[in-house]
């Protein structure tokens, strides 16, 4: 009975299908909600075989991240300011901006679910 109480409030994952189309050293942005009713748009990057979810507004001023390839294939940019953050753990490479927001991510057959609070 506890389970389900709890189940309640454990956030949903929102599948993304095929994600096998992002190239490795790439970024793409998914809307993950309605964005108008609270939803994100998430930016997914492929990085050393491993998709990796990170908000796509940049923490420093609220710009967007960029889609495309990234930088040095590792790295999402923010084009205001240059930020460059690691999809791995959202840290900025050169640490002159706070990390980027990330989202829990989970392989679900050909696709991913991600796990964006709030959202589901």
């Amino acid at each position: 009975m506890i389970r389900r109480f709890l189940a309640l409030f454990r956030p949903k994952g929102v599948l993304v299908p095929d994600i096998s189309k992002l190239a490795e050293g790439e970024a793409r942005s998914v809307d993950v909600g309605d964005i108008l009713a609270g939803g994100r748009r998430v930016i997914l990057c492929r990085v050393d075989g491993e998709v990796h979810a990170l908000d796509s507004r940049c923490p420093h001023e609220g710009g967007q991240i960029s889609i495309g390839p990234l930088h040095q294939g590792k790295f999402a940019v923010c084009p205001l300011h240059q930020y460059h953050f690691n999809p791995k753990n959202g840290k900025e490479e050169r640490n002159l901006c706070g990390a980027a927001r990330r989202y829990k991510v989970v392989p679900h057959g050909d696709g991913i679910e991600v796990f964006v609070p709030g959202v589901g």
